[in-house]
């Protein structure tokens, strides 16, 4: 059972008008709050979200803590993170708090840019008792974002067995974009295959045709994207990079992709963005990139990186998280898991804070179990 006894739920809320209010699973409420004034905040935040869109910038563990300080006195001084701390000190030893940050449709011109902030960056501050602490990592937490749909919120039920997972692995033949390093991960998503109903099928370098016949013929609950993605401020779009009919890179943006899979009638629970800037949201646009684009559009469950990651980050993410999910945890709390891989120092030493803000997982489920060895779900016992 993964050794969690309980967690308990809070969708935190950011609304139209820039209220900020939290309930709890039992109903209980935190009382309201305001987002009064972005003002300097905004340009802080925005300074921060060019520097952390450079690859080569050295970070230091202080300047990231200084943003998430700045994160957390937006979104939760006063009634909200009082609550969440009440909400937190109420846990027992091995019971979590999953945290979900829900932002409405209705959003005003004035708080639009909200959604497209980087929160897994969020840090609640030293307080009498207790340290201050990254809410994206932090063993007692599951960060994560919730988009409410017209449709409700449905349970993450695993399939009948097997689940089948789709690996795409994409590298066109541009110096430009990099080396996609992807053995390590198909290694480690093959070994789910012992503790997991689970059939992988791997398509290496597809055409959008070949990508469209292989969604065809598999109609994956999972899919597992490996390669080259950005953000295309011009059209506000998400895009993957497929091959071309000659090899070279054919530019996906985010709306195909989406069409693509609905056209092979192909919708799977879950998606993974193995990529650059898959889960990049442009500041002036509300949930434009492609992990917002593939919920509204029935995915379940999607996983990706906000900021550009190295092939070796980006390898030991998905081995913990699939390690992890394979043990019969949830998706939300893989990914949690994942954060914290990438941001220990490394062999050599390295040590960059910068990461655990990276992954980003986007849920309209009310659960995110995938599944256990014997084909059922793997519960999260709430109280």
């Amino acid at each position: 059972m993964g050794g969690i006894v309980a967690t308990r739920d809070i969708v935190i809320t950011i609304t139209g008008d820039g209220r900020v209010e939290a309930r709890r699973d039992d109903g209980a409420y935190s009382g309201a709050g305001r987002i009064e004034s972005f003002g300097l905040d905004a340009d802080l935040i925005g300074l921060f979200e060019r520097w952390l869109g450079e690859r080569d910038r050295i970070w230091r563990r202080d300047e990231i803590t200084v943003f998430g300080r700045v994160l957390y006195r937006l979104l939760l001084d006063g009634a909200v993170g009082d609550f969440v701390e009440r909400t937190l000190g109420q846990l027992g030893p091995d019971d979590r708090l999953r945290l979900r940050l829900a932002f409405a449709g209705d959003i005003s011109d004035q708080f639009r840019h909200l959604p497209a902030v980087p929160w897994e960056y969020l840090y609640a501050p030293d307080r009498e008792g207790r340290p201050g602490y990254f809410l994206a990592t932090d063993t007692r937490m599951i960060l994560c974002r919730y988009i409410r749909l017209e449709t409700g919120q449905d349970a993450f039920a695993p399939a009948d067995a097997p689940l089948r997972l789709l690996v795409i692995v994409s590298q066109p033949d541009d110096p430009y974009l990099g080396e996609v390093v992807s053995e390590p991960v198909l290694t480690a998503i093959n070994r789910l295959t012992t503790d997991l109903p689970l059939r992988v099928e791997t398509v290496q370098n597809p055409t959008i045709d070949a990508l469209e016949e292989a969604l065809r013929k598999q109609k994956p609950h999972i899919i597992h994207f490996m390669g080259h993605g950005d953000y295309d401020q011009d059209t506000e779009q998400g895009r993957i990079a497929l091959l071309s009919d000659d090899g070279g890179t054919r530019w996906v943006p985010d709306r195909l992709f989406v069409e693509l899979i609905q056209h092979a009638r192909a919708i799977p629970r879950m998606v993974v963005l193995h990529s650059c800037d898959g889960g990049r949201v442009n500041y002036s646009a509300n949930f434009a990139g492609m992990a917002p684009q593939l919920i509204r559009n029935g995915v379940q469950c999607v996983v990706a990186m906000q900021y550009a990651v190295t092939n070796r980050v980006a390898i030991d993410f998905s081995t913990a998280f699939y390690r992890h999910l394979s043990a019969g945890r949830s998706v939300d709390e893989a990914v949690q898991e994942g954060r914290w891989r990438i941001t220990r120092p490394s062999d050599a030493g390295a040590d960059d804070p910068r990461l655990l803000g990276v992954p980003v997982i986007y849920l309209y489920s009310r659960d995110a179990i995938i599944g256990s060895a014997d084909g059922s779900a793997t519960p999260v016992h709430e109280r």
